[in-house]
C-alpha cells in the first residue's frame, strides 16, 4: 500500500513538472516570437532612419553646396572670424582683394599678412584696430575706406569695408566683413577730378577778362553808359561773378579731392575774423531787414589756422543762414570755447530749415535741399561740402540740428586751438 501511494505522489509531481515544462515553453515561445517581431521592427525601424540619415545628409550637403556657391558668387568679398579673431571663412573676392590667396587655412591667424594701411596718410593700422576685429569685440563699422597692399598686391588697392559683429544671446561670438574693391572708382573719380580741375583753370583767365571789362564799362572808363545798356551790362556782370564763384568752388573741390589743397596756418584773430565776414553779408542782412546778432567768448581770441580756409568755412554757413532765412528773420553767430582745447563756432537762423528726410546728404556734392531750389537758384551745392571737409582735414567736425522745416537750422562747427600741420 506504502509502495502504490508513494507512486502515485511521483506520478503527480511529475505531472506537475511536465505542465510546468509546458506552460514555460509556451512563454518562452511568446518571448521569443515577441523579440522576433520588435527584432523585424528595429530593423525596418534602422533602413527607415539609415534612409531619412542619409537623405538629411544629402539635403544637408546640397544646403551648404548652395550656401557656398552663393557667398562665392557675392560680388563683394566676405570674410569671417571666430570669437578669437581667427579667419575661419573668406570667399574668392575676398581671396582676391586681400591678396592672401585661395588656401584659407594659409591665412587663418596671420592678419599681418593683409598689409591694411591708412588710405590717406598710408601709416599701417595695427592689426587690432582692423575692422573685422573691431567687429568680434563688438563694434560695427559702415564704409570704412582702406588701403591694401602685400606681397601679393604690391600695387595696392583701395577698397571700403563694412563689419558687424556676428551676436548670439546678445554676446559678440565673431565678426563678418564685406570688402568692396574701390581701387577703379577712386581712379575713375580722380580722373574726372582732374579734368574739372583742368577746366577750371582755363576757364578763371577767360571769366576774369570779362569781369575786368565788365567793370570798367560800368564805371564809365570809356564812356557813358544809357539806362538800358547799364541794365544789360549788369547782367551779364552778375552772372559773370557767379560763373567765377562756380569755378573757385569747382577748383577747391579739385584740389581737396586731389589732396593738393595747401594749408598755410598762422596765428589768427578769430574774433576779427569773424567780424569781417559778417561786415561782407551787411548789404544782404540789410536789404532783408534780418535781426542779427554776434557774440564772442571773453576767452576766446587767437587760435591757430589757415585764415583763408576758416574765412570759407564761417562765409559759406553765414551766407547760407543770411540768403535762406526770410525777410525779418533772425540770424545768429557765436564764438565760444567748445573745451580747453577747441573752439566752437555756433551759427543759428529761423530760415526754412532742412527736409528731415534730405539731413543725411547736406554735406553732399552738388546737393541741395528741395525746399530751397525754388527759392535760390544760384546757389552750386558745392559750399558745405567744401567745409565739411576743410573742417574734418583741419581736425574739427561739423553737424548742425534742424528738427522741424521752416523753423530754422542750427549750425555748429568744433575746431582744435592748436590747428593743424603745415600742408596737411
Amino acid at each position: 500500500m506504502k509502495i502504490l501511494m508513494h507512486n502515485k505522489m511521483n506520478i503527480s509531481a511529475s505531472d506537475d513538472i511536465i505542465l510546468n515544462l509546458k506552460v514555460l515553453a509556451r512563454e518562452k515561445e511568446v518571448v521569443r516570437r515577441k523579440l522576433l517581431l520588435t527584432a523585424e521592427k528595429l530593423r525596418v525601424s534602422h533602413e527607415t532612419l539609415e534612409k531619412k540619415v542619409l537623405i538629411r545628409t544629402k539635403e544637408l550637403a546640397d544646403a551648404k553646396a548652395k550656401d557656398e556657391a552663393i557667398l562665392a558668387s557675392i560680388g563683394d568679398g566676405l570674410t569671417v572670424a571666430d570669437e578669437k579673431g581667427r579667419l575661419i571663412f573668406f570667399n574668392k573676392n575676398a581671396s582676391d582683394i586681400l591678396g592672401v590667396g585661395a588656401n584659407q587655412n594659409a591665412a587663418v591667424e596671420n592678419h599681418d599678412t593683409y598689409g591694411v594701411f591708412d588710405p590717406i596718410t598710408f601709416k599701417k593700422i595695427p592689426t587690432e584696430q582692423t575692422p573685422l576685429l573691431l567687429a568680434v569685440k563688438g563694434h560695427t563699422l559702415d564704409k570704412i575706406p582702406l588701403f591694401i597692399r602685400n606681397a601679393r598686391v604690391p600695387e595696392g588697392k583701395f577698397i571700403s569695408v563694412t563689419a558687424t559683429p556676428i551676436l548670439l544671446n546678445g554676446k559678440s561670438v565673431g565678426g563678418v566683413a564685406i570688402l568692396r574693391d574701390m581701387t577703379k572708382e577712386m581712379e575713375i573719380d580722380k580722373a574726372k577730378t582732374e579734368f574739372v580741375s583742368l577746366a577750371s583753370h582755363q576757364l578763371r583767365t577767360p571769366l576774369s577778362t570779362v569781369n575786368w571789362y565788365a567793370e570798367m564799362l560800368l564805371a564809365g572808363d570809356v564812356g557813358a553808359l544809357n539806362k538800358k545798356q547799364k541794365k544789360y551790362l549788369d547782367e551779364v556782370y552778375r552772372s559773370n561773378q557767379r560763373m567765377v564763384e562756380l569755378v573757385n568752388a569747382l577748383l577747391n573741390v579739385s584740389s581737396l579731392e586731389l589732396g593738393t589743397f595747401v594749408i598755410e596756418p598762422k596765428s589768427v584773430d578769430i574774433r576779427k575774423l569773424a567780424k569781417d565776414v559778417v561786415d561782407e553779408q551787411k548789404p544782404q542782412i540789410n536789404i532783408k531787414k534780418i535781426k542779427f546778432a554776434f557774440s564772442c567768448g571773453k576767452n576766446v581770441s587767437f587760435m591757430r589756422a589757415d585764415p583763408k580756409l576758416m574765412r570759407m568755412v564761417v562765409q559759406n554757413i553765414l551766407s547760407n543762414s543770411v540768403k535762406y532765412t526770410p525777410e525779418g528773420g533772425h540770424v545768429r553767430l557765436s564764438l565760444s570755447l567748445a573745451d580747453e582745447k577747441n573752439i566752437q563756432i555756433k551759427i543759428s537762423d529761423t530760415g526754412y530749415g532742412i527736409p528731415k528726410k534730405q539731413h543725411d546728404k547736406i554735406f553732399s556734392k552738388l546737393f541741395r535741399a528741395d525746399n530751397v531750389r525754388n527759392k535760390d537758384t544760384d546757389g552750386t551745392g558745392l559750399g558745405l561740402y567744401i567745409v565739411k571737409s576743410i573742417v574734418e582735414k583741419s581736425g574739427g567736425k561739423i553737424w548742425f540740428e534742424s528738427p522741424v522745416e521752416n523753423r530754422g537750422t542750427i549750425f555748429y562747427v568744433i575746431l582744435p586751438i592748436k590747428g593743424v600741420p603745415k600742408n596737411l
